[in-house]
């Protein structure tokens, strides 16, 4: 055989080994396996792929050894699980396919990712890793998954899909959703159950009203509409259009918590500090329901509540407060004490402060104290200001009205 024959067949024999391995390529993978400018067709058609000659192959064998990767350009990867549906589409205008991982690196993919068939998020990046057998997708750098249902954006650096776990993971998340704006270090959408976890340095900003939630970790169960934590949860409220525009108006801190996105009633546990500018009242307690749309502050668990200006302190069972009002209810073992220069004692059942006014209405088994001049009182119910120690004691028939 000439030495042109020789090259001619070897050539062509090399064309058929690149033909098996992508054929092994889509068989392994599962892919269907669609791009441009793959001319080995004409190629076949002029050399075969017949045997090549055996001396010939062992002659030139080690100067055609095979490339283990394939490059393609224009590819379109369709992947399907075991039911026939579609899990994802990712389009590529360059891929690699690494046949020692069984990977295939693209460059600027787009494409798709479904759910039983179901489009979920449609996303673009610099960089990703399709995997075998639809075990995952890997995207990496300026990455950007988009709900086509309701318009929700996720953008990060790193995102993984898993379609057998109904898992997608974000890392160095920012997010975007007709309710509410989040960023977090890590997010995990788990698709089935509609519900996205953040891990670290969790912000959460909801828009109407403008609402900010800081914690390590943050729960949205996007369905029911409700962000939940069991960690230290900060829950700052603002009285303006964007936190960028001013600072908050109100401030809670507490062991866990959660919002719901409906009814607009945060719910606060554990050790909660609620830092209110109007009323100037701090308010501490293990249980706090705070609704933006009612204006109300509710505890049915010990409760202290402290004016700040007029260093007045009221304690009691449960309470409520009435923000437009500024009405302070408090019951069962109410005890009100302030004035560090005229220290006074009031004890009742229950007890209505009228925060503007300085008034207080007090009901059951009253006792009234005072140091300067001494002086202790007991009735069944007690109006008065506090503040002037000005206090009017009624019981059955006995009135009794002191003015120091």
């Amino acid at each position: 055989m000439s030495k042109v024959a020789r090259r001619t067949t070897g050539f062509v024999w090399k064309v058929c080994a690149y033909l098996l391995l992508m054929t092994q390529l889509m068989t392994q993978l599962g892919y269907l396996l669609i791009f441009q400018g793959f001319l080995l067709i004409g190629l076949l058609a002029v050399g075969g792929c017949g045997s090549p000659d055996p001396n010939s192959t062992a002659k030139n064998g080690a100067e055609e050894k095979l490339d283990p990767s394939l490059t393609f350009k224009d590819v379109t990867l369709d992947q399907v699980n075991e039911e026939g549906e579609k899990i994802w589409t990712v389009r590529s205008p360059l891929a690699k396919y690494r046949n020692e991982k069984k990977i295939v690196n693209v460059e600027l993919p787009q494409g798709e990712l479904f759910q039983n068939g179901k489009l979920l998020y449609k996303f673009s990046a610099k960089k990703g890793e399709v995997h075998q057998n639809g075990e995952k997708i890997l995207l990496q750098e300026n990455i950007v998954a988009t709900d086509p249902e309701n318009g929700a954006a996720l953008r990060g650096q790193e995102l993984e899909w898993f379609p057998k776990q109904n898992l997608l993971i974000v890392r160095q998340l920012i997010g975007t959703h007709p309710q509410m704006e989040i960023s977090a270090q890590e997010g995990k959408v788990l698709t089935k159950m509609n519900q996205l976890e953040l891990q670290g340095n969790v912000v959460a900003t909801t828009k109407e009203p403008v609402l900010q939630m800081r914690s390590e970790a943050l729960v949205w169960l996007v369905k029911q509409q409700l962000v939940k934590s069991d960690r230290t949860l900060e829950f700052d409220r603002y009285l303006c259009n964007s936190v960028a525009n001013c600072a908050p108006s109100d401030r809670s801190v507490s062991d866990r918590g959660e919002y719901n996105l409906q009814t607009l009633v945060a719910k606060l546990e554990n050790n909660v500090q609620l830092t209110l500018s109007q009323p100037p009242i701090n308010v501490q307690s293990d249980l706090i329901l705070w609704s933006l749309t009612a204006q109300t502050v509710t505890s049915e668990k010990p409760l202290q509540a402290f004016h700040r200006q007029r260093q007045f302190t009221l304690t009691g069972n449960q309470g409520v407060l009435n923000l437009p009002t500024e009405l302070l209810t408090v019951t069962g073992n109410v005890r009100a004490t302030g004035n560090p220069q005229k220290p006074f004692n009031l004890q009742a059942n229950l007890m209505v402060w009228d925060i503007p006014k300085e008034e207080m209405e007090a009901e059951g088994n009253v006792v009234y104290q005072q140091a300067n001049p001494p002086l202790t009182l007991s009735g069944q119910k007690a109006f008065g200001k506090l503040r002037n120690q000005t206090v009017l004691m009624t019981g059955g028939n006995v009135v009794t009205e002191v003015v120091p």
